[in-house]
């Protein structure tokens, strides 16, 4: 390009240029004197031209003891309401080798990204915050708190960063690719039955970005086709994927009424809490199965430690029956010991699987009056769990109906509410096939709201975070495998009082 063109580029005076190049350009000398400066300068605030004064002198006093430095050097300030970084380029004067007497500096505004990296640092803080989580912290807390303590500050989180007050959290269910409803606030689930997986067709926006792993700005509800209605009314939506060493493990959606409310800022923000929600969620998991674990662990040490001891009594029964001086009665007594003995092992290291107590029920009374009578479906998938508690309680006098598959309990559930003999207790699994714990959960009371419900869950392991949600919605109670047969009973028949508003008989 020739002078002329230059020339002719800026109107016909070449300073101009200097009036486009960023939020002010002066000229400082080593006292902070301004030697020259442009009108964008010179239009500032006197405290940010002060400001930036300040920022030219103090570098070129840092060079003075070297004459040779002459990069540019980024200094950054506030003033006001306002954040400022300058460009700062010593001077030197033409022959000269000494240090530089004068400097150049290039003001730019840099709030908005100030205010991002400050919105980012905050969210790291908040996420380290969330993380910090140990078995020493959350030993003391039984599942549901441990869930509790986490969803609060997730709640917690959500509303300091994005003023969110509806949102919800899915996890991922691996096997099924199914997003399972975590905690919500504001937004209505969905109908019992009705479910949302990880494609990109078909299942909103939470189905795509669990489905492709990339965040998703909706910025109008009501022309976004992706979009799937959920909170009523809402004209935007922020939804980011729950990312674990780079796999998709869940979703995070947030949605407001107010158009325009969040954008693309919002978003990259919500995807990095999205990261820490994933990991607090996977400690948690994590701290799930080292209960499991070590409880496995000490099961087999307990029945390792326990078998010699058994069969050295047994040996001594055999010898006993020989002697024909030791009554018949003893012996059988003996036998019935050593059995009940090993019974009791056994249930008590069979995890999960069974109940505890099932011979130290008080029977003496014949039915529970309390729960005679009394109609209730237990759902589980496990046949010695299922069996064993509908024994109990059929022997306590109350009509069972059995389940191993929770849609063919929810059906039961619905049909016999229409046919105006609702449930009045429904016993779940928070872990079955087709429907979690929640699922049954909302199918009983939207059956028919007095029906009382109980959940249980072994080892506290509650995946899909059925017994928050259910408590926040009126579950009466949840019971952890393995749990004693007893304490079945009796909170049957605290559900039932609840169901008639009163107290039991046992207690008036």
């Amino acid at each position: 390009m020739s002078p002329t063109s230059r020339h002719d580029l800026n109107g016909g005076d070449p300073t101009l240029l200097l009036e486009e190049i960023g939020d002010g350009i002066g000229v400082v000398d080593r006292a902070g004197e301004l030697l020259w400066m442009n009108q964008r300068l010179e239009a500032l605030a006197p405290e940010s031209m002060r400001r930036f004064c300040e920022a030219c002198r103090d570098l070129l006093a840092e060079l003075a003891s070297d004459g040779t430095d002459r990069r540019t050097h980024l200094r950054t300030f506030r003033s006001g309401d306002r954040t400022w970084e300058v460009a700062i380029t010593p001077l030197v004067r033409a022959g000269s080798h000494g240090p530089a007497d004068r400097a150049v500096g290039v003001l730019h505004d840099v709030t908005a990204r100030q205010a991002i990296v400050e919105r980012v640092e905050a969210i790291d803080a908040t996420g380290g915050d969330l993380i910090a989580l140990d078995s020493k912290s959350l030993g003391p807390l039984n599942v549901a708190e441990r869930l509790r303590l986490i969803e609060g500050k997730i709640v917690a989180a959500l509303e300091r960063h994005f003023g969110a007050r509806e949102f919800e959290v899915r996890l991922l269910d691996a096997a099924t690719q199914r997003l399972e409803l975590v905690t919500s606030r504001g937004i209505e689930p969905l109908a019992p039955g009705r479910f949302l997986y990880a494609s990109p067709e078909g299942n909103g926006i939470s189905g795509r970005v669990a489905s492709g792993g990339e965040p998703y700005l909706c910025a109008d509800c009501a022309t976004d086709p992706a979009y799937v209605p959920g909170l009523a009314d809402a004209a935007c939506s922020i939804t980011a994927p729950l990312m674990f060493n780079d796999r998709v493990v869940g979703v995070i959606n947030v949605e407001s009424r107010e158009p325009g409310r969040y954008g693309e800022e919002d978003l990259i923000c919500l995807e990095l809490l999205g990261r820490y929600v994933a990991m607090a969620l996977n400690i948690l998991d994590m701290l799930v199965v080292e209960r499991y674990t070590t409880n496995q662990r000490v099961s087999g040490t307990l029945r390792d430690e326990i078998a010699a001891p058994i069969a050295s009594i047994r040996g001594a029964v055999a010898d006993l029956k020989r002697d024909p001086d030791v009554p018949p009665q003893a012996i059988a007594e003996l036998e019935r010991a050593v059995a009940s003995v090993e019974n009791r092992v056994r249930g008590a290291t069979g995890g999960p699987q069974t109940v505890l107590g099932v011979d130290r029920v008080d029977r003496s009374k014949g039915a529970d009056p309390d729960i005679a009578g009394r109609r209730v479906a237990v759902l589980d998938d496990e046949p010695a769990v299922r069996d064993a508690v509908a024994d109990v309680l059929c022997e306590s006098g109350a009509a069972v109906d059995r389940f191993d598959s929770s849609h063919a309990g929810c059906d039961a559930i619905e049909s016999a509410a229409a046919g105006g003999r609702p449930y009045d207790v429904v016993i779940s699994d928070v872990r079955m096939p087709e429907r979690n714990g929640y699922e049954v959960f909302r199918v009983a009371k939207k059956a028919c709201p007095r029906t009382q419900v109980i959940l249980m869950t072994g080892f506290g392991y509650d995946p899909n975070h059925s017994i928050v949600r259910s408590t926040q919605e009126g579950l009466h109670c949840f019971l952890f495998k393995p749990f004693q047969a007893q304490q079945l009973v009796d909170e049957v028949r605290k559900a039932l009082a609840e169901w008639k508003g009163e107290r039991p008989l046992s207690e008036r």
